[in-house]
């Protein structure tokens, strides 16, 4: 499978300190045509853009900024694309800067089409977006306490009914092999 991003000249200059100073569907909508492999009606680009939609204005600047953008693309598990597969990052002759800061990709695994809802997707969306808020990988911080902040700041940012919703859909079950796992007790006390 491959994937081909290109990055066209969209009017993303967003040095607006103010939410009301934008409009900001319409940021959204061409952030998303440039950056986002999925495309409407799909579950998986309505979760993106209602998480954009309700993220808090300076991470929600943080995270489209073309210096630094975040790709989002699909990851395959079945068929013949779970081996392998390419994506190719092309930016227009006319398209303004883009990525002098490096970029970040989220890959949204084709077994999100098992929620019937974007609610699910929305709390993985938000969950990736906060390590990029976070900035995770870039401090060293790719352990379980990531994940504990990542999912403490979606619940901050107003997704907790959406990060239940992931978290009993996709999240990991019990017998599953160890990994960021918390007792439902800790988790309940904790949220």
């Amino acid at each position: 499978m491959i994937l081909v991003l290109l990055l066209l000249g969209g009017s993303l200059a967003l040095a607006s300190t103010r939410d009301s100073d934008i409009d900001r569907p319409e940021v959204i909508r061409e952030y998303l045509a440039e950056f986002c492999f999925y495309q409407e009606p799909s579950l998986i680009y309505q979760a993106i853009k209602d998480v954009l939609l309700r993220m808090p204005y300076k991470d929600f600047l943080n995270v489209t900024n073309r210096q630094r953008p975040i790709l989002f693309t699909e990851f395959y598990d079945s068929g013949t694309a779970r081996f392998a597969s390419s994506s190719e990052f092309m930016v227009a002759k006319d398209a303004p800067p883009c990525c002098q800061e490096g970029f970040t990709i989220i890959k949204l695994g084709m077994g999100l089409g098992l929620a019937k809802t974007p609610g699910p997707i929305e709390g993985v969306v938000a969950h990736e977006i906060a390590h990029r808020v976070l900035d995770s990988i870039r401090k060293g911080n790719v352990n379980c306490d990531a994940e504990r902040a990542a999912n403490h700041l979606i619940i901050k940012w107003g997704f907790k009914k959406e990060f239940k919703e992931a978290s009993r859909l996709f999240g990991q079950k019990k017998g599953d092999p160890a990994a960021c796992q918390e007792s439902a007790k800790k988790n309940s006390d904790r949220h």
